[in-house]
């Protein structure tokens, strides 16, 4: 069964067809400058270590994964039978979202206040 439908195919033959093979990512490392004000309330020891391992969430588990690997994406959106909305509800994962970079110029002084907010500061 793929995505809630029935597949005439068997295991070892939709293994053999398909690399959907996902090599998710359980912790993160996140540098002391990455932390958010409510991270460094909750995390003890991060001073003494420059940070703390975060451990992640299934679902953003898979979209690190996704980010990292859009080269893979059409491996999963190509299966048969798939369907956005299973996807989404297993992974959390918007397919069809497209997410746009952009790049923004900020003093070091404006960049530290905003990661003492808690804002989150992809660098």
């Amino acid at each position: 069964m793929v995505f809630n439908q029935w597949l005439d195919m068997k295991p070892s033959e939709f293994l053999e067809k398909y690399n959907i093979y996902a090599d998710l990512p359980l912790n993160r490392w996140i540098n002391k400058e990455d932390m958010s004000t409510e991270e460094k309330k909750e995390v003890s020891g991060w001073e003494e270590m420059g940070g703390y391992l975060k451990t992640l969430e299934f679902k953003e588990s898979c979209k690190v994964w996704w980010n990292e690997n859009e080269d893979r994406h059409d491996d999963f959106i190509n299966l048969p039978n798939f369907n956005i909305d299973t996807f989404k509800e297993i992974t959390g994962i918007d397919t069809e979202e497209k997410e746009e970079k952009v790049t923004i110029k900020i003093s070091k002084k404006s960049l530290e206040a905003l990661k003492e907010s808690g804002i989150e500061i992809v660098e």
